[in-house]
């Protein structure tokens, strides 16, 4: 049902884009908007998470630490980035989550009283690498994001535990529009049930090849032959889906009129130090916007923000507001992608200690232990997250793992000692 609205809805855009309107390069309010439309008041529950990250007081001096898979599906060798550029966007997420950004000092001097370093950091834990012959686009008529890109079976490459594992496929979308996605975490007051991704494994990213760079231009005519724009590119279109992927809105609200160019100010982001904003930036940084003036106190449009479509040579911040909300969601929805990071180096240790051989495997694998290690519970988790196997207590030299009952496909071996916890990636074969 929610696929269903969602089409109709992408199609009403699509349908009555007034000339010289911009593209939307991300897909998310428009699924925003679909889910409105399904289930009346959903606008007004979305404040009930802000009400909660103020009051449970996340704190604020851990540097929280996401493990990161890109998944590589290319048609051609030019959509086959080297892993060069591939840190080179790492590099970017680094310096934005933490406002290490060399434009950082560009914010205007009305908004330096709220803007903050997340103390979020992101470490690049492998790279797969797919050949395909599958295309991936909106199917706008049947109402769904190109979800086939995740899945080894439709011509995509299947996620790492997403529980565990931040997953950005990075792929050609058709069409030249839609520049990426990416999903809400499940159970957040502001989306109601089953508005997540449909099934663990397809929860992630998904961004357009030619927008996952550091520098360069991008041209598109968009879908259906719609108005040419040329974008800067600064690696920001990953920042702002990983602003969604950890519960944050677009700045100016995702209001019905903003669609069609008219300025919505009754619709909010629900970030109280974010002004009101009744339409994206559209691809500009005009110091004169200002969509909602109300009054000589009130703020321009906030174009410097990762969560507005403003040019990605002119974003450089995250409110204070908007930290709260992503911390809070990787202390609550997405908690288990930083079980590590205040264990750092005891992690990396452990990892160390530790093999899987053989790898692939078809009946069976051996964990090796270094001497190091007295005691570990070990579990086996398939890639939808769930446990398949489990042992409480492991010592000595080494522990066999049966595979030949597994169908065939990517499995996680998770290792946890009382100081530190490693996660081994596992393959089994046909």
């Amino acid at each position: 049902m929610l696929r269903i609205l969602f089409a109709l809805f992408v199609g009403m855009l699509l349908g009555q884009q007034l000339p010289g309107q911009h593209q939307e390069p991300c897909a998310t309010h428009l699924y925003v908007d679909a889910l409105d439309a399904a289930y009346p008041g959903f606008r007004e529950a979305s404040l009930q998470v802000y009400e909660r990250v103020r009051s449970e007081g996340v704190a604020r001096n851990t540097l929280l630490t996401i493990p990161v898979v890109i998944h590589v599906v290319y048609q051609e060798e030019s959509q086959n980035l080297a892993d060069e550029q591939i840190q080179e966007v790492i590099d970017v997420l680094n310096e934005d989550f933490r406002r290490l950004n060399a434009d950082a000092d560009q914010v205007r001097t009305e908004f330096l009283p709220v803007v903050e370093d997340p103390l979020i950091e992101f470490e690049l834990a492998a790279i797969e690498r797919v050949e395909t012959s599958a295309t991936f686009s909106l199917d706008i008529f049947g109402g769904t994001l190109p979800d086939n890109v995740k899945e080894a079976a439709s011509g995509g490459s299947d996620a790492w535990d997403t529980e565990h594992y931040l997953n950005i496929w990075v792929c050609n979308i058709e069409g030249g529009a839609l520049l990426g996605y990416a999903y809400p975490p499940a159970g957040l007051d502001h989306w109601p049930e089953g508005a997540n991704a449909p099934s663990p494994e397809l929860d992630g990213v998904v961004i357009h090849f030619e927008v996952f760079r550091r520098t360069g231009e991008f041209t598109t005519s968009g879908l259906l032959g719609l108005g040419e724009v040329t974008i800067p590119v600064r690696g920001r279109t990953i920042t702002h889906e990983v602003g969604h992927y950890l519960g944050l809105r677009h700045i100016w609200g995702d209001g019905t009129l903003a669609i069609f160019g008219i300025p919505d100010c009754t619709a909010d982001d629900g970030v109280a130090d974010t002004p009101n904003q009744g339409l994206s930036s559209q691809f500009t940084c005009d110091e004169t916007n200002n969509g909602c003036d109300e009054g000589p106190d009130d703020l321009p449009d906030m174009w410097e923000n990762y969560m507005d479509y403003s040019r990605e040579d002119c974003q450089n911040s995250f409110t204070i507001g908007q930290v709260e909300i992503m911390r809070s969601v990787l202390v609550n929805e997405r908690a288990g992608l930083v079980e590590s990071s205040v264990s750092t180096e005891e992690n990396s240790f452990l990892a160390q200690a530790i093999q899987l051989q053989p790898n692939p495997a078809l009946d069976y694998t051996i964990l090796s232990f270094n001497d190091a290690i007295d005691a570990a519970d070990v579990r086996l988790f398939n890639s939808h997250g769930q446990v398949v196997q489990g042992w409480e207590q492991q010592a000595g030299a080494s522990m066999t793992i049966s595979t030949a009952t597994l169908a065939a496909g990517v499995y996680f071996v998770e290792i946890r000692t009382a100081a530190a916890r490693a996660v081994k990636r596992l393959v089994v074969a046909q």
